[in-house]
């Protein structure tokens, strides 16, 4: 899309305007028509899914309009409208889910197996569920630390327990107790060995 400076008053922004509140601008009867037009360009592409250059077509044909203004209407029906070229990934693959899930339906209701069970598995292939079940979480593995504010006498305790080497934390005879979560504060005393 190239950046265009407009006039003031251009056709353009008085149909732009015209859809954003119809009372805030008297169109003529050209742009009236222009209207007409892109809104039907942006009703092929979208309802009708049909591709920007059979959108075209049926302009010139359905309009009588050169291969220009078919052009500059589609732009501008997708300026105002939202440019339905520029779709993630992820739109993309919605649309083909529902068309797939839509074909499973229809085979199914058709009493067409083999029909419904090729459009299932082509609708199972765009989730990639192996790919995700099989994704490691990076958070899992990432070392975390963590501060541990403690009175002194749980220091001299552990360090007593340390001093014969590896400690069991598992097998230790300990009860559990209430505890509150500590705020970030620098000036508490901190252990150090």
């Amino acid at each position: 899309m190239e950046l265009v400076k407009f006039k003031k008053d251009s056709s353009f922004l008085r149909i732009k305007a015209s859809y954003l509140d119809e009372s805030s601008v008297q169109l003529t009867a050209k742009e009236e028509e222009k209207k007409q037009r892109l809104a039907h360009a942006w009703a092929l592409r979208l309802n009708n899914k049909y591709s920007t250059h059979q959108t075209i077509q049926i302009l010139m044909r359905e309009h009588s309009i050169s291969r220009a203004t078919a052009y500059r209407d589609y732009n501008w029906s997708m300026q105002i409208f939202g440019d339905l070229d520029a779709t993630s990934l992820a739109a993309e693959r919605q649309v083909l889910k529902e068309a797939f899930w839509n074909e499973y339906q229809l085979a199914r209701k058709a009493g067409n197996g083999d029909l419904a069970v090729k459009a299932l598995k082509e609708y199972r292939s765009l989730f990639n569920f192996d790919a995700e079940e099989n994704q490691v979480d990076p958070n899992k593995i990432q070392a975390h630390e963590y501060h541990m504010k403690m009175p002194r006498w749980v220091y001299k305790k552990l360090d007593e327990l340390f001093s014969d080497g590896v400690v069991d934390f598992n097998n230790m005879d300990v009860e559990d107790v209430d505890f509150r979560e500590a705020a970030n504060d620098n000036n508490e005393e901190q252990h150090e060995e």
